[in-house]
């Protein structure tokens, strides 16, 4: 594999901290990746099925491969560096490649300090320096920050899932949330249905149906008394713990205020964000002595995360202002991922980003 200049630059610049080279298999389970991520990126990946019926897909990222080698114990917890292709199914409409230089690191086992995560951030936006960017911005935010508050609020544990979950779909908590206010218009008639036996609940539902004068389609009277009492036992958030998580997505400013605005948050709502917050204001104040490049116009966005399930911390993203949806560097941490790809075997916490080579050297045409 040949380098070109600026990406040979970047690479050189992660390589000095980032110890051992790690050169991860091409061919991953496409299981892997659908149980860290969901069905939703499905259409990204590019998969085929062998004779025993296995699916299996090319790499999306390295950071899933170098992990699932180190949950198996084919490699050590440690740090790891590396270049090569990886392959992503462009968004429908986009000119992007199928295949793409991606250059990265991936670091183990350094217990997740915000100390890490400022080194983190600073070796990926100089590397990035390094391969000739100029004019790029980095917007940034917490995951944690956002599991925190999911379980700060008053919500049922199918919801809390749900809600986490969707945080890697863009607008995906939105959504989640503009369906459980229309839920909210049906509690009434679910709390009434909920507290019934099944047979109980059947001969309500034929009674309301005989009131209105309809009959059922599809599906019959115990059907719908199912139904019912299920949304019972699944009580959607409350109009006003809906505000508040709606509240803590609108939240959008320069990285200088950005602990200010979590702290009124906080305050104002009367939600405990404990150690997430904590750790959020270290890191802010690590990340400001280190000045790295591009950091002075830096902005949090409370909505940003990443496509791959697996991020549950600090996420950041470096891209031109002209194209914000072409991230130039993407990256964050993901300490609960060795976790999951072991089953519980293994426990190391893990940050990493990753560079796209061919937007190296690029300028914003502004």
């Amino acid at each position: 594999m040949i380098l070109t200049p600026e990406a040979a630059a970047a690479l050189a610049r992660i390589a000095r901290v980032s110890g051992v080279k790690a050169e991860p298999q091409t061919l991953v389970p496409a299981e892997v990746i659908l149980e860290l991520s969901g069905e939703a990126v499905r259409s990204r990946l590019c998969t085929f099925t062998d004779a025993s019926g296995a699916e299996h897909c090319l790499r999306p990222d390295l950071t899933t491969p170098i992990a699932q080698m180190v949950a198996v114990g084919e490699f050590p917890i440690a740090r790891y560096h590396g270049a090569g292709p990886v392959y992503r199914l462009p968004p429908r409409g986009s000119d992007d490649p199928v295949e793409h230089l991606q250059i990265g690191f991936e670091w183990f086992g350094n217990s997740g300090s915000p100390a890490e995560d400022a080194e983190a951030i600073a070796v990926a936006l100089e590397a990035a320096q390094a391969g000739g960017v100029t004019g790029a911005t980095v917007r940034f935010g917490d995951v944690a920050i956002y599991h925190a508050l999911l379980g700060a609020l008053p919500l049922s544990p199918q919801w809390r899932d749900r809600l986490r979950r969707a945080f890697s779909r863009r607008k995906g908590p939105r959504e989640l949330l503009d369906g459980a206010n229309r839920q909210t218009a049906m509690a009434d008639v679910t709390r009434r249905f909920g507290g019934l036996g099944a047979n109980e609940a059947t001969q309500a539902v034929e009674a309301e149906l005989i009131a209105i004068g309809v009959d059922p389609v599809a599906r019959t009277a115990a059907d719908i008394a199912l139904r019912l009492r299920e949304k019972a036992t699944d009580p959607a958030p409350e109009v006003g713990v809906s505000m508040v998580l709606a509240g803590y997505l609108d939240i959008s400013m320069p990285a200088s205020e950005s602990v200010a605005a979590l702290e009124d948050f906080a305050r104002e709502t009367g939600v405990d964000l404990g150690a997430a917050l904590e750790g959020f204001r270290e890191r802010m104040a690590l990340i400001a002595k280190l000045r790295p490049p591009f950091w002075s116009d830096a902005a949090f966005s409370a909505e940003a995360g990443r496509r791959f399930e697996y991020y549950d911390g600090f996420v950041f993203e470096l891209a031109q202002p002209s194209e914000a949806d072409r991230p130039i560097v993407s990256g964050g941490r993901y300490d609960g991922l060795i976790t999951r790809l072991s089953a519980g075997a293994v426990i190391a916490s893990g940050i990493g980003a990753a560079i796209r080579a061919d937007r190296l050297g690029r300028r914003d045409a502004r």
